[in-house]
């Protein structure tokens, strides 16, 4: 029989301590790119001095030069194949915070999570970290209420208190920070990563409005024509209409996981989804009754 493996520190290569110092860096290239995009109306200013602010770049450019050495690094200490580790490689490189879940030499299907150590990915790894991030990830949703309070209280008069809209964007950013890294964590624990991106689309919306708002926006700016009237005016509309939507799936996700905090509720819903499921099963099964029916004969012995 052979041995559990998932609670030593040693496998795959890399220790606690080298995985816990990219988590970090990892997790601090997502919160500058967190804080840099938008998330509302307000604060455009302080985003702005930030994009244009020599930390910002130095700092981008520094942690994914880490990053990328680590991962290259790390290439001669995987136990799988070569093409599992160049394909890591490539991820990482183009998706830094990626180091967070992955390294290329942990092969596939191994995880590691601070303060547990190795774990398997799979239904029971998942489940566990659903419940580890459920609370934390509620507190953190919450904040979506003060600042709809505050944004609806004081309208278009936000602008006039530019540090009040900075900390209304820190917010949201952080919002953004949490919900792009448990989204991290928890497709890298399963590994039916499909179904569990189409369980969870509010998550992906959440996470890819503020990317798709943002590259849009510096589109339609186009850098060298930033003052022309009619872009701005494209852009400050496609940017409140993110930023409402965005508000939206917050607040959808938000009823969701205070649903989760009722055992009845949850139940039920998971019980409906499960009727759903079953209803479905049922209209492929009798798909595949009716197309079997058209094949021939010797197809259908085979």
């Amino acid at each position: 029989m052979a041995p559990d493996r998932s609670a030593d520190a040693d496998f795959p290569p890399g220790g606690a301590f080298r995985h816990g110092l990219m988590l970090v860096a990892a997790l601090s290239f997502l919160a500058l790119v967190g804080v840099l995009l938008p998330h509302g109306d307000d604060a455009e200013a302080f985003r702005e001095l930030v994009r244009q602010h020599p930390w910002h770049r130095w700092g981008l450019a520094l942690l994914w030069w880490v990053i990328v050495v680590e991962a290259v690094w790390g290439l001669s200490q995987a136990a799988d194949g070569w093409a599992a580790r160049l394909r890591r490689l490539v991820l990482i490189g183009l998706m830094p915070p990626l180091r967070m879940v992955a390294a290329t030499s942990t092969p596939d299907g191994w995880l590691w999570i601070p303060g547990v150590g190795w774990r398997r990915t799979g239904p029971e790894t998942s489940i566990k970290m659903e419940h580890k991030l459920a609370v934390p990830m509620l507190v953190l949703t919450l904040l979506v209420v003060p600042v709809l309070v505050l944004e609806l209280s004081l309208g278009d008069s936000l602008e006039r208190h530019p540090r009040l809209a900075m900390a209304l964007h820190l917010a949201t950013s952080l919002i953004w920070i949490g919900f792009t890294a448990e989204f991290l964590w928890m497709i890298a624990a399963t590994p039916q990563k499909l179904a569990y991106c189409q369980r969870h689309w509010i998550h992906l919306v959440i996470i890819l409005l503020p990317l798709v708002a943002f590259l849009r926006t510096l589109r339609l700016l186009n850098f060298g024509r930033f003052f022309r009237a009619g872009k701005l005016l494209r852009a400050y509309r496609l940017r409140t209409l993110t930023s409402r939507l965005w508000r939206v799936m917050l607040l959808l996700d938000l009823l969701d996981r205070i649903q989760q905090r009722h055992p009845e509720k949850y139940c039920a819903k998971l019980e409906r989804q499960i009727e759903e499921l079953n209803d479905q099963i049922l209209v492929l099964r009798s798909k595949l009754t009716a197309f079997k029916r058209k094949l021939p004969a010797d197809e259908k012995g085979s």
